[in-house]
């Protein structure tokens, strides 16, 4: 690999914690926590690398990253972040990697409080905090949030540019991960909307790159519209539902889970062109000829990511460590919806009213007749259990 580069991806490592901490939730199962894993060694057979707990690779993916800060003290990009095909020299600064580390330092905080570490929640608490100051200091552009800095500090995914002048996944993960502030939280998904929303999906940049630029490499190889210059790609849809519902705006969250879905593209096969029963990869955007074009079938995580937006955040029921939430944020011409959910081996039968058609806001929460003062269910480890919820 060229050394002006870096051998590493800025993000893959920070996945795990989100993926353990959701596990831990649904499962309740802490003990994995102790479980020793190797490490990861180029050249060295399983048995010859080093092990730690799966807590310990928790850390050390964190702390990867609190020690691989660039010039705004925001983490870096490595070769890339979620975009592949953003490749900038080493010392770059992403945006997404700083909303994806935000967000799993607050559930490492969870994790932690769950095992009684108050110290390492204190801890990890001031690394969230310090980073949240440095995207707010840095990375606000006036209307929204840039997506990169090179290592020069020069902004990517701004006003001031050519092309690429906004970027989806800047505005939905600091949404989701609570570093965006006060009315910037808005303003950028207001944005997102003005600007990047088409009646197929939400694109993932625009203007579209008009032809190679080895300042930027692989995104500008592609035409205009398509995938990552300005295409619709889809796994960035459903992380932009997850950010509409903790604004509390469940209808623009349910118009974004409408214009993707695959069923609703059968009036309209000539030009989707794709499989009404699974997610593409992406959709050809407003720049390209072929604009509503799905390409790539099956080759997506969207259909995953959708189903937890879906289930999780616009029906609202997930798991936590205290029990099963259940906040929905949902349209509000709903009158409400019944659900049946499984947890920790006790069935709960779910029935969300919704008297006053607002999207969000539980004002009312009943378990087999007695009322509870919170959103959140009580741990049952059998029997069925009815859960009344009031919006209003």
């Amino acid at each position: 690999m060229n050394p002006a580069y870096a051998d590493w991806y800025g993000d893959d490592h920070l996945w795990i914690v989100l993926t353990i901490a959701n596990y831990l939730k649904e499962t309740g199962k802490m003990d994995l926590l102790k479980k020793e894993v190797p490490f990861y060694e180029a050249g060295k057979k399983r048995a010859q690398r080093e092990k730690g707990t799966v807590l310990e690779h928790l850390k050390r993916s964190l702390n990867f990253t609190r020690t691989h800060l660039g010039k705004h003290n925001l983490p870096l990009l490595g070769f890339a972040d979620w975009n592949d095909c953003m490749n900038l020299p080493l010392g770059a600064e992403s945006s997404f990697n700083t909303g994806l580390y935000a967000k799993a330092l607050l559930e490492m905080m969870d994790i932690c409080e769950a095992l009684g570490d108050t110290a390492s929640v204190e801890m990890y608490k001031g690394w969230y905090e310090d980073v949240k100051k440095a995207f707010n200091d840095a990375a606000w552009d006036g209307k929204w949030w840039v997506r990169w800095f090179d290592k020069q500090g020069n902004a990517y995914g701004t006003s001031k540019a050519k092309y690429g002048k906004i970027y989806c996944n800047s505005q939905s993960w600091s949404v989701i991960s609570g570093i965006a502030t006060g009315d910037r939280a808005v303003q950028g998904m207001d944005s997102l909307n003005k600007l990047l929303n088409t009646a197929n999906g939400v694109k993932s940049s625009t203007p579209g790159y008009r032809g190679f630029d080895p300042n930027v490499g692989g995104i500008s190889t592609y035409p205009p519209g398509a995938k990552e210059n300005g295409g619709i790609f889809l796994h960035t849809n459903p992380w932009v539902m997850i950010a509409e519902t903790i604004l509390g705006r469940g209808d623009m969250a349910f118009q974004y889970y409408s214009q993707i879905n695959p069923a609703a593209k059968n009036v309209k096969l000539d030009e989707f062109e794709s499989e009404p029963y699974c997610y593409p990869q992406n959709i050809l955007g407003d720049e390209h000829k072929q604009f509503g074009m799905g390409r790539n079938a099956w080759l997506s995580g969207t259909s995953s990511w959708t189903y937890q937006a879906a289930t999780q955040f616009i029906i609202g029921v997930r798991a936590s460590f205290k029990g099963l939430i259940v906040n929905p944020c949902i349209p509000s011409k709903w009158d409400g919806f019944k659900v049946t959910r499984k947890f920790r081996g006790a069935t709960y039968e779910i029935e969300v009213k919704n008297p006053k058609h607002v999207c969000k806001g539980v004002v009312e929460m009943i378990v087999d007749g007695q009322k509870i003062d919170a959103d959140v269910a009580p741990i049952f480890t059998k029997g069925v259990h009815k859960v009344v919820v009031t919006l209003g």
